[in-house]
């Protein structure tokens, strides 16, 4: 069982939501925690909220899909806080829209934040944690990277990104010291979907729920958890049989196709 007491955490997308839970799960656990986002404002108040309930805590404005800002913010946390011990990457953006209708603009941003975004911070990390021997990597990835679905084209495809990249990264340093979790919520309640509707057979999941499931996935160095478990591991278990048209007909039966047809954009996102 490992102790977060003391280690630094940096997670990225802090302001709001999922990631503003996390920072705040680690904090309570004893750790340093370093938030980032691109909303600074928002972020601002993130972090004040911390500093009131007496933890360590420092602010970062950061847009993840900014190589070069990635590694400068690397250096800037290393000089000013101490080495990152554990990253969460949970920076995201999402465009529900039919794959045909998505903008060019939409589909480079999802790509350039859910995904590239993680590897230039894993580019930007890990390495300092290899030289030391210690670190870990938390991806925030999606039941939405086991299985495409109507309306999430775009979203879904970053998201099987992200957990082949951490496949493969993990596979890679095994033995480094540096281990790498995968998290695949299911239907979240931030705001991030909303107009959506979710399936009969299961129902939105409150954030600290997730938020709980990362700070245990770190302390027992779980490679992979689902939230929740039984309905995510059942589409990723369908989808791995490869007859793709069982997917569409549960799908469609359960009504899944229509999930996002009345989703909303939050304008007040300054993303």
């Amino acid at each position: 069982m490992q102790d977060l007491k003391d280690k630094v955490v940096l997670v990225t997308g802090a302001a709001r939501g999922m990631g503003r839970l996390h920072a705040g799960n680690f904090a309570r656990e004893g750790a340093t925690v370093v938030l980032t986002d691109v909303d600074e404002a928002a972020l601002a108040e993130a972090v004040d909220e911390l500093l009131a309930g007496g933890f360590r805590a420092f602010s970062f404005g950061l847009d993840v899909a900014d190589r070069d800002a990635c590694f400068e913010l690397a250096e800037k946390v290393r000089s000013e806080v101490g080495c990152v011990d554990i990253l969460v990457n949970n920076a995201g953006v999402t465009e529900c829209y039919a794959v045909l209708d998505l903008s060019e603009k939409a589909i480079r941003r999802m790509a350039e934040v859910n995904y590239m975004g993680y590897v230039w911070m894993m580019q930007a990390l890990v390495p300092d944690m290899v030289e030391r021997g210690y670190g870990h990597v938390v991806n925030i990835c999606s039941v939405a990277g086991k299985v495409g679905t109507a309306k999430m084209g775009g979203y879904c495809a970053t998201k099987f990104a992200d957990i082949g990249i951490t496949d493969a990264i993990r596979m890679e340093l095994r033995g480094s010291g540096v281990d790498f979790t995968i998290v695949n919520p299911g239907y979240v309640a931030t705001g991030m979907f909303e107009g959506g509707k979710v399936p009969f057979i299961t129902r939105w999941q409150h954030p600290q729920k997730v938020a709980d499931a990362v700070i245990d996935a770190v302390r027992k160095n779980k490679a992979e958890v689902c939230v929740p478990r039984a309905n995510v591991r059942l589409v990723a278990f369908l989808r791995g049989l490869c007859m793709p048209k069982i997917i569409d007909f549960v799908f469609h039966t359960m009504k899944v196709h229509k999930s996002m047809d009345d989703w909303r954009k939050d304008e007040c996102r300054p993303f």
